[in-house]
């Protein structure tokens, strides 16, 4: 037996940023979210993982999906959990790589109608009493998002947006196209921008701000080198920021990069 999963939108995720940033492209819109539930167990005062358990029809509520769906599911989406692995970049000395690759769950079982699953113990540095530069968000953030891109982006975005609480440049960040292919898992798919933009990109920036659940919003510029876009510069407001009347939310964003006309206008709150 284990302890049972508790059920709450408002727990937190707490994850290290080299774990944030670690690729999970291998992961499901579901084992995403799941492995997040997980993780959102976590007290700050805990010392080692725990096992859980919980009834199939009353985590399909929990996230979104039909309980008739799960069931006849489960026993495909829990293979997969277990082969799910995090590939986290650990530094390296000139060209050479040096990386860890992470299974994320050690056991998984089913019981009439419940469900048993284990973290693996080789997360516990990423995921236990984390000091220094780690990424911090209610779990209901994300349990809206329809695509492994929107939490993917945001989890990015937030470590990004957090880690710089006290730079001038604190809404600005820029990546190469190659970093957010790598950090989006879309290394081998969605080869035309076009299709990278609409799909990856665009999608998730739609999601993150439409969703009434989100940290901050967001706008984007693709950076380009002649016809070539070679990356893309982001803006983010935290959601206290959105709310100032529409005059002061302009002049945070405008005095805080260098603004032009090739931005795309941010959504200013009516």
């Amino acid at each position: 037996m284990g302890n049972a999963l508790v059920l709450n939108k408002d727990f937190k995720i707490v994850m290290s940023n080299s774990m944030v940033k670690g690729k999970q492209d291998v992961l499901t819109l579901w084992q995403h979210k799941i492995f997040r539930l997980l993780i959102s167990q976590i007290k700050p005062s805990d010392k080692g993982l725990e096992t859980y358990t919980c009834k199939i029809t009353d985590l399909a509520k929990y996230l979104g999906m039909k309980p008739k769906s799960m069931y006849g599911d489960i026993n495909e989406l829990t293979d997969k959990l277990m082969q799910a692995f995090i590939k986290i970049n650990t530094g390296g000395i000139g060209n050479r790589e040096s990386w860890l690759k992470i299974n994320l769950i050690s056991s998984c079982s089913c019981n009439n109608g419940i469900l048993t699953i284990r973290l693996n113990d080789d997360v516990k540095p990423f995921v236990l009493q984390q000091k220094g530069f780690y990424t911090q968000y209610e779990i209901g953030s994300i349990l809206n998002f329809k695509s492994v891109y929107a939490i993917r982006l945001y989890e990015i975005l937030l470590s990004d947006f957090k880690a710089s609480f006290f730079s001038r440049n604190r809404h600005k960040f820029e990546y190469s196209i190659e970093q957010l292919r790598q950090l989006m898992g879309c290394e081998d798919k969605l080869l035309k921008f076009s299709q990278f933009k609409e799909k990856c990109i665009g999608k998730a920036i739609f999601e993150i701000n439409n969703s009434d659940t989100s940290e901050f919003t967001l706008t984007a510029k693709y950076n380009k080198n002649g016809r070539a876009v070679e990356g893309v510069s982001f803006i983010l407001l935290g959601r206290s920021e959105c709310f100032l009347p529409c005059d002061d939310y302009y002049n945070i964003i405008k005095t805080s990069i260098e603004w032009n006309e090739s931005w795309d206008e941010p959504d200013a709150p009516i």
